[in-house]
């Protein structure tokens, strides 16, 4: 996996890699809202050109907040609605499992979401959905 671009925003860092992965990182101690997602978003869309893309959200060792707003944005934004094709959320604290296991199994996600404890096998996942997308 090499890394094409990085974005450092506010409160996230967004990478895009050459396998169509596009990884965002929380930055601690933050209070993730509305329209840090909203940015966020759309940042990961124009990375990856408005092509289809693989969502992996890093949340190792970030203990900070986001609204129910920002999760219900990056669920069901309507710009990334069949570019975003999976979504793997990798977490190491029961914090943030907590809030993962919310946004996967509550906001009603219009890709596929799984929740992981380690990057290996959220990677392998997300790029055995983007080969079954491309059959």
């Amino acid at each position: 996996m090499n890394q094409i671009k990085e974005i450092e925003l506010e409160k996230s860092v967004i990478t895009l890699y050459d396998n169509r992965i596009v990884k965002i990182r929380f930055l601690t101690n933050i209070s993730f809202e509305l329209e840090d997602a909203v940015i966020a978003n759309q940042t990961m869309y124009d990375l990856a050109e408005g092509k289809p893309f693989l969502s992996l959200v890093d949340t190792f060792n970030v203990r900070s907040q986001i609204s129910k707003a920002a999760m219900d944005h990056f669920a069901k934004d309507p710009l990334t609605k069949g570019i975003r094709l999976a979504e793997a959320l990798v977490i190491n604290s029961l914090h943030n499992r907590i809030l993962a296991s919310f946004y996967a199994k509550l906001t009603g996600s219009h890709s596929k979401t799984k929740v992981f404890a380690e990057f290996a096998p959220a990677i392998d996942w997300l790029l055995k959905i983007y080969k079954e997308q491309e059959k």
